[in-house]
């Protein structure tokens, strides 16, 4: 081609040219990219390698070895100290053989008297003494020996009524009622204020009396 022939070169022959260019290089790239918007444009074998089914769970492993113990928590907190309690009011002195039975209280003690070698016609004695002196001495009257054990002014063990002393036998053979004195100073009849004496006369032999008493203070 002689230089001649550029002179009939135009511009619509050179856009013309470019485009059939371009054209066939556009081709090339498209044909190296795919767009996929449907299962039938993939293999059958790459598509059922990528939906293949999932496998049964294997079996479960051992159990590992147990954790160390961990460090013990802080202490907790101590509570406040509770308020000290007022001291509580000093009660009354305790009664002693010092002191006198306040009256209308009462006091009990026990007896026995089992003698030996007695007959008929004897006597045996025995002495109690109060654990509380009384303010003053029980008259005759108000000594009642009883063996029910009930009677007027002694309604039963551990009572008596105020100013009465009660003696109440609880086991007796072979005696009579017996008599009580107070020796406090000349023996006369009826209990001193710090105790009494018994005297009991027998009916046969092994008499004895057993038994309890109770006196409360007019």
């Amino acid at each position: 081609m002689h230089m001649s022939g550029w002179r009939h070169l135009s511009y619509a022959n050179v856009v013309a040219t470019l485009a059939l260019v371009f054209a066939m290089s556009g081709g090339a790239l498209a044909a190296s990219h795919y767009l996929i918007t449907s299962t039938k444009q993939v293999s059958p074998k790459v598509l059922k390698k990528l939906t293949g089914k999932t496998g049964k769970p294997g079996t479960a492993g051992a159990t590992g070895p147990r954790g160390a113990a961990g460090s013990p928590g802080a202490p907790g907190l101590q509570g406040a100290k509770g308020a000290e309690r007022a001291e509580g009011a000093e009660g009354p002195a305790g009664l002693s053989a010092l002191s006198t039975l306040p009256s209308g209280q009462t006091e009990s003690g026990d007896y026995g008297a089992v003698p030996d070698n007695t007959g008929a016609g004897d006597f045996f004695y025995e002495s109690l003494t109060f654990p509380i002196p009384l303010a003053a001495e029980i008259p005759v009257s108000h000594v009642i020996w009883t063996f029910n054990p009930a009677a007027a002014h002694c309604s039963g063990l551990g009572h008596a009524e105020p100013g009465y002393l009660c003696i109440y036998s609880a086991q007796h053979q072979n005696i009579e009622p017996p008599v009580v004195s107070n020796n406090e100073g000349a023996l006369h009849s009826g209990a001193g204020r710090f105790g009494f004496f018994v005297a009991w006369g027998t009916t046969a032999a092994n008499g004895f009396d057993l038994g309890t008493y109770s006196v409360t203070a007019p």
